[in-house]
């Protein structure tokens, strides 16, 4: 029986919030965003900060703790864990989100800061799923570069907006039928989401410099 994607709920696995010094979304105003653009869930996953999803009070999506850790091999992002997790290092990264039953994506493979991509085999063992589609990467030929390692691993398909402002949240997302936070992480595991939407307009990368600046300049 052939699966109908388009019925499946639509969740936004890569959104940061203020907690990530180049982001202006508060995460208090995520819940109205999300609900306007029809997602069932996000998932909050500040750069190596991990209790931004705290701050997010709602009873009608399904708010995903995460984090998106920069390793030395590449951006991973840890979802469904319930403690920090600090460390550059792939293997120990994966060993303590193991321990905490989380699932670990690999953020946009094929683009910013990394073009081409350079997880190792190893690494790339380690991996849950892969970010299939980024709305923050400048060409779609880097999502189908994404989709193409997903599929020759096995791994599962995810999609976020990598959102750094709240009129990104959506913009891509995660098909999967799921209606609670095990649900959706038992999805992933099995393989059974993907991952959709487009690009975000490249101005906005702007917003999160001009974020990053203020930042700098305030201290």
């Amino acid at each position: 029986m052939a699966v109908s994607w388009e019925k499946m709920g639509r969740f936004d696995l890569h959104v940061h919030t203020f907690f990530s010094r180049d982001s202006l979304i508060d995460p208090k105003l995520l819940p109205k965003a999300a609900a306007s653009r029809g997602l069932a869930g996000l998932a909050v996953t500040d750069h190596n900060f991990f209790g931004a999803h705290r701050r997010v009070e709602s009873s009608s999506i399904i708010i995903v703790p995460g984090v998106e850790i920069r390793t030395g091999s590449g951006d991973v992002i840890a979802l469904f864990i319930e403690e920090p997790v600090r460390s550059r290092d792939p293997f120990e990264v994966s060993d303590r989100v193991r321990a905490q039953d989380g699932v670990l994506i690999a953020a946009h493979p094929f683009g910013f800061p990394r073009f081409g991509g350079n997880m190792g085999k190893e690494v790339l063992q380690l991996l849950d799923g892969v970010e299939v589609v980024n709305a923050r990467n400048f060409f779609q030929k880097q999502n189908e570069r994404a989709l193409e390692l997903a599929r020759r691993l096995g791994k599962a398909e995810t999609g976020g907006s990598d959102a750094h402002t709240l009129h990104e949240v959506g913009k891509a997302y995660t098909l999967a039928d799921a209606s609670s936070l095990e649900e959706l992480r038992l999805m992933i595991k099995r393989r059974m989401t993907r991952g959709a939407g487009g690009l975000s307009f490249p101005l906005v990368h702007l917003a999160s410099f001009a974020a990053s600046l203020a930042r700098t300049l305030a201290y």
